[in-house]
């Protein structure tokens, strides 16, 4: 594999028997500098030695390593000066080139050392978190662009408190999930790969999720989920991760009432333990789809658009709620419909023509008795009026409660013809008159539910995507 090194360097991550620390890091590493050919095999690192062996046993192949070191000006005070480590930076260089490290010789001039600068290219303090921090987004986003698909081994320990920070939250946001973070404990031979990226880095995707969800946008959530998989699960129970996936590939077919594809996402998945309940519920709620539950499923299909205001598809489906209701109240009173290969079909697109010569009445549209009579809403309303009992005091209230949809019917219908938009003030004023505000179009989700219950003589379901959300939730939390 190969990958990226970058490396903080403190006053602690070198050392030379032969010459003792007796000054500052700066006059120290100067000396030590000035006779490195006698010094050179003398040198012990303390910290980024860990790291080079872990990277040799794993058999990665370095293509570019970078020193982040401090050189500030005399100006910032003497004991601040002399604290920096910009030879000491240099020296751990030649050493790397001259594979005086458990790595073998790194070519130098993949070798680099950054000096923590402003904006303006001056040395400055590597202990000041803010400058710290934006030196290395500036450097890291730079050095991610330049190698898009390499692996990004940050080792953090050496170096200020704010030079381990910055590394830490720069190089996880240039790096994303290619990000691998060592940290080196005086007691142990080797690093510790830690998670911390991938932590860094889940707590946002986790929050992409739950947003793509909350408006019903389960594609989205599926890709972002497929690509990455491995930082969104990262410390989940696997069994529940194992059920991410398909739930929101379910979620996604369901809400475009592709029930068989919804099925089978959940057919693919053996769930366990406390999440078998809820993804049996989930399955039975679409094995089953008879009349009713498409009927609902409109419903909240309209109810879940009008939220996110997706208005024009909101009312595509109020109109399909509406046509859809009266296609079954028809079959409730005997109605035959045929398909196109003229066989009986409730969802047929045709009058059966058998049926409908023995009714002792004409459709106003059936005008030529030798050709089939298309199905639409208009004729579907007058089927009712011919079939539904003129004395039942309901009746008349049903059908008066459907014809309220009438104008919602007929915006959606001029959709189709023009190019204008749909806003909220536009469905309120088809819906309760020309003088109603907006608001009042938020009556038009619970007058369908009215709808239904009247019609299905049952209560409406219960909003299926709140309980899929709440059920993503519980997932992305165990």
């Amino acid at each position: 594999m190969e990958a990226l090194l970058v490396c903080n360097v403190g006053n602690r991550d070198l050392d030379c028997p032969t010459l003792p620390k007796q000054t500052s890091e700066r006059q120290w590493a100067q000396a030590a500098l000035a006779q490195y050919d006698k010094l050179r095999t003398t040198f012990q690192l303390r910290i980024i030695a860990k790291a080079l062996r872990y990277l040799a046993e794993q058999s990665v192949t370095l293509v570019r390593v970078v020193l982040i070191a401090s050189d500030q000006p005399v100006s910032v005070g003497e004991q601040f000066y002399q604290s920096d480590t910009v030879y000491t930076a240099q020296i751990i260089a030649r050493l790397l080139a001259d594979g005086l490290t458990p790595y073998p010789p790194v070519d130098p001039a993949r070798i680099e050392t950054w000096i923590i600068q402003d904006e303006h290219g001056n040395g400055c303090d590597p202990s000041d978190y803010d400058l710290t921090l934006r030196f290395l987004e500036r450097q890291l986003l730079k050095l991610a662009a330049e190698y898009p698909n390499h692996t990004a081994f940050l080792e953090v320990t050496g170096g200020t408190p704010a030079m381990t920070t910055g590394l830490l939250i720069a190089g996880t946001e240039a790096f994303g999930g290619r990000t691998e973070v060592l940290s080196i404990h005086p007691t142990q031979p080797i690093p510790i790969a830690l998670n911390t990226g991938r932590r860094l880095l889940a707590a946002p995707l986790r929050a992409t999720l739950r947003s793509n969800t909350k408006t019903y946008a389960y594609k989205a959530a599926a890709e972002t989920f497929r690509e990455q998989e491995s930082i969104i699960t990262d410390r989940l129970d696997p069994a529940a991760a194992s059920l991410i996936a398909p739930l929101l590939d379910y979620a996604h077919y369901r809400f475009n009432f592709d029930f068989d594809s919804a099925r089978r996402a959940l057919d693919k998945v053996r769930p366990s333990g406390e999440w078998v309940d809820a993804i049996n519920q989930l399955r039975a709620e679409v094995s089953d789809t008879d009349r009713h539950m498409r009927l609902a499923e409109v419903v909240h299909a309209a109810a879940a658009r009008y939220q996110i205001g997706l208005y024009a598809d909101f009312l595509t489906q109020v109109v399909r709620f509406e046509e859809n209701l009266l296609r079954f109240l028809c079959l409730q009173h005997g109605v035959r419909f045929r398909s196109r290969q003229h066989t009986i079909d409730d969802d047929g697109p045709y009058l059966d023509r058998a049926w409908l010569q023995q009714q002792p009445f004409i459709l106003s549209r059936d005008r030529d008795p030798s050709r089939d009579l298309p199905v639409d809403r208009s004729v579907l309303r007058e089927l009712i009026d011919h079939l539904s009992d003129p004395t039942d005091p309901r009746r008349k209230q049903l059908l008066n409660d459907i014809d309220r949809l009438g104008e919602l019917v007929k915006r959606r219908n001029e959709l189709t013809h023009n190019l204008a938009g749909v806003q909220k003030v536009g469905l309120a004023r088809a819906f309760a008159g020309q003088k109603a505000l907006d608001t009042a179009a938020d009556g038009i989700v619970p007058h369908l539910k009215q709808l239904y219950e009247q019609v299905c003589n049952r209560p409406l379901p219960p909003f299926p995507y709140q309980h899929i959300n709440r059920l993503l939730e519980q997932l992305l939390r165990s």
